[in-house]
């Protein structure tokens, strides 16, 4: 792939300075959107929330990219419905893995890697019986390089307890009266730096 850097482009008079891009080639400007993934799910899986290590990663959220230029901005989103106890974290995983690069931390850096420090807290409800609860996640990071990657949430316990995170359903049932089951989504975005 070439890279032109320009401070004006314009077309020719003759064309009406208009500028035409084959087919079959793309023009980028920053702040554009390159590529756009989703992921959607009506799973109904279980995820083991441990009181140690990294996080289960929730791999029926992963958004799975491969960047068109390594310096741009990925954001990705997610909606994630299920039930969950109170204290509980989600964090973020890129392959697996717990995201520890300073400034992308898939967790609060401030107070470190610990079991209780997240990206985004479980929701406080002492009935995690029935109805399941809805949260939204929104992360961004740099890509780094073209190589396929993959993104997901991840569960971890944030106390002495291990728990459970039920995915699109509450925790006594997969799907009955008042006993609600769901779709989670998520969607990543290239932005052209």
């Amino acid at each position: 792939m070439s890279e032109i850097s320009l401070g004006q482009l314009k077309g020719l008079p003759v064309n009406g300075n208009t500028i035409t891009i084959p087919s079959g080639h793309k023009l980028y400007a920053p702040g554009t959107v390159v590529q756009v993934r989703t992921v959607r799910t009506e799973s109904r899986n279980t995820y083991s929330s441990a009181t140690t290590g990294n996080g289960t990663t929730v791999t029926d959220l992963n958004l799975t990219i491969t960047p068109k230029f390594s310096n741009s901005l990925l954001m990705m989103q997610w909606m994630i419905n299920g039930e969950f106890h109170h204290d509980n974290v989600f964090l973020i995983h890129k392959d697996n893995a717990l995201i520890t690069t300073s400034g992308e931390t898939g967790y609060n850096s401030v107070t470190g890697n610990s079991r209780w420090s997240g990206f985004m807290q479980s929701t406080y409800d002492t009935d995690q019986a029935s109805t399941p609860q809805n949260r939204f996640m929104q992360y961004f990071a740099t890509a780094g390089s073209v190589s396929s990657m993959t993104f997901a949430p991840a569960v971890r316990s944030a106390g002495g307890t291990a728990y459970t995170f039920y995915l699109n359903r509450a925790q006594n049932s997969a799907g009955q009266d008042d006993y609600e089951v769901s779709v989670s989504t998520g969607v990543i975005w290239e932005i052209a730096q």
